[in-house]
């Protein structure tokens, strides 16, 4: 069960979100609040595991009310609002929040971030979504359909999950098989060795049916002698470079 708190001055736009998360079987919405006292109430008598708010305006004020609730208590933070602004968007980045979710959105849409929040965060993934997030993973999605890895294949999920880590902090790669397969493998629940197969597999997929010859433009000292194809290792650390270099994290 997902403890969260919901916090937003709209009343209106919050009403049906309430009303359906009320009736999540895996979410349980400890409190709404329709204004920072009310709310901050509510988070210091009973902490959830989850904060989602508004509150941005104005937006100082509204930073340091989640810096506040991040150094005071151990939850993350999901913000919503209709703020779209890069310096926004990076200030939320910097203090530590979770997740941001602009406005307008579905209540599905919520309930979905709140699990992947809860999946993932909690298992050292760095989940802010800045603004070019998405189109990072169009990009992934375009990149490995050119290469020959079809998106039915479930490593394709996973080398998603694997490459967007990867891209963020490369020393996941000094742990692949005991820390990176076993993270991607809880937030997908399934098995590390599992995610290890699957991945080897879609690479496989790769080398025997796609474009050879712009896999070995790709991959020219990344291949193994011995398989005359990269490790999972190899193509996940080159597709983490190819990410960086084009969105310049």
């Amino acid at each position: 069960m997902i403890n969260i708190i919901l916090g937003d001055d709209n009343i209106t736009y919050t009403s049906d979100i309430v009303t359906n998360l009320n009736k999540q079987t895996d979410i349980n919405l400890k409190g709404f609040a329709n204004n920072v006292e009310d709310f901050m109430g509510k988070v210091e008598q009973d902490p959830p595991e989850i904060a989602v708010l508004d509150f941005m305006d104005p937006i100082e004020k509204g930073l340091r009310l989640i810096d506040r609730i991040l150094r005071e208590y151990q939850l993350s933070v999901i913000v919503i609002s209709d703020v779209d602004d890069d310096n926004f968007v990076a200030a939320l980045r910097d203090i530590g929040v979770a997740y941001y979710l602009m406005k307008p959105f579905s209540w599905e849409t919520l309930v979905q971030r709140i699990k992947y929040v809860h999946e993932y965060h909690e298992n050292m993934f760095n989940l802010f979504y800045v603004h070019d997030r998405r189109l990072i993973q169009q990009f992934l999605i375009d990149y490995f359909s050119a290469l020959g890895i079809p998106p039915y294949l479930k490593g394709h999920r996973y080398l998603l999950d694997a490459v967007m880590l990867v891209s963020q902090d490369n020393s996941w790669l000094n742990g692949i098989t005991k820390r990176l397969y076993p993270a991607v493998a809880r937030c997908n629940r399934t098995s590390a060795s599992h995610v290890e197969r699957t991945i080897r597999y879609a690479i496989d997929t790769a080398w025997s049916k796609g474009d050879f010859a712009q896999l070995q433009q790709l991959f020219p000292y990344t291949i193994d002698p011995e398989k005359g194809k990269p490790t999972n290792s190899a193509f996940i650390a080159k597709m983490a470079d190819i990410i960086n270099f084009h969105f310049k994290y």
